[in-house]
């Protein structure tokens, strides 16, 4: 009955051993997932911090846009009403450019100059000229010195006219161009600005996508975890019950061995008390068998 049980307990620590090594090259393989997917919940982790690095940028350029763009559009509107002003000084300066040169006289100056000195020559070269005639010679001589200075300042003015008229013109036209290259600009920074907002989306986007990535990571890492705990708790039961079916086992070999040297003893005790019974003579030896069985029977007894 004793080696029955003894066979049962090798099988079952058989049984038990590959089952043992089995669950512990299932708890490595668990062990290596884990490893695994910690790597990647880090390495997504690091991608997620950069591309908050990236969002936290694009706002910080967007930011710098709109203000630019908001610059920019109070510059055109400074450079509207600077035109709308240049424009109104060159349309007064076209008017009154227009207006002069519907008064201006046909006679021009050198004309007045050369008519004044001719007078002049006749005053000084007719002789016996009459006290009339030499009245009415520096009369016109007169009248025509006045057309002559009316003619300068006209000339003047008119000269005055159409440098306003030029500086007017120059200005509306730089004042268009100025504003054309603001519209330009603005534009270059409206679509800046678009562009810059799809790329800020789209890291948005990723940044949702590696925060879905990190909670299914971190849950996969957490069902590794628990199925290494049930495996661990497992593999330290099952060693526990190995270690007692080996108890178990040096138990029944030390109970087999002192039957058997209890067998083996009392067989030799069995041929000294026939000695003894025979009348023959016993040896030390032979005494210390009978005195060891009889202990022997009181410990088993």
């Amino acid at each position: 009955m004793t080696q029955t049980n003894e066979e049962k307990l090798l099988v079952e620590l058989s049984s038990l051993r590959e089952e043992l090594q089995n669950l512990v090259l299932k708890r490595e393989e668990l062990r290596s997932a884990l490893r695994n997917v910690q790597e990647e919940l880090n390495a997504v982790r690091d991608e997620l911090r950069k591309k908050r690095f990236e969002l936290a940028d694009a706002k910080m350029k967007l930011a710098s846009l709109r203000e630019e763009i908001a610059k920019v559009k109070n510059d055109i509107k400074s450079l509207k009403e600077k035109f709308t002003n240049a424009l109104n000084n060159f349309k007064q300066a076209s008017s009154e450019l227009r207006a002069l040169a519907r008064a201006s006289s046909y006679n021009t100056i050198d004309e007045l100059r050369q008519k004044i000195e001719e007078l002049e020559w006749n005053l000084i070269t007719t002789p016996n000229i009459s006290i009339e005639r030499e009245k009415q010679i520096v009369g016109e001589i007169s009248r025509l010195e006045q057309k002559m200075k009316a003619l300068i300042s006209q000339q003047l003015k008119y000269t005055n006219v159409v440098e306003n008229y030029e500086k007017s013109r120059r200005e509306v036209n730089e004042l268009r161009e100025l504003i054309s290259k603001k519209k330009e600009y603005l534009n270059e920074l409206i679509k800046q600005l678009i562009a810059l907002k799809e790329s800020r989306d789209k890291v948005k986007n990723e940044i949702v996508t590696l925060i879905d990535n990190i909670k299914k990571l971190k849950n996969k890492r957490d069902e590794i975890k628990t199925q290494l705990t049930s495996i661990s708790n497992i593999i330290k039961e099952k060693k526990l019950h190995y270690q007692e079916i080996l108890r178990e086992l040096r138990r029944l070999k030390e109970e087999s061995k002192r039957r058997e040297q209890y067998k083996v003893l009392k067989e030799k005790k069995e041929h000294v008390m026939k000695k003894m019974s025979q009348g023959e003579r016993l040896t030390i030896y032979d005494l210390y068998i009978a005195y060891s069985s009889e202990n022997s029977d009181k410990n088993t007894s």
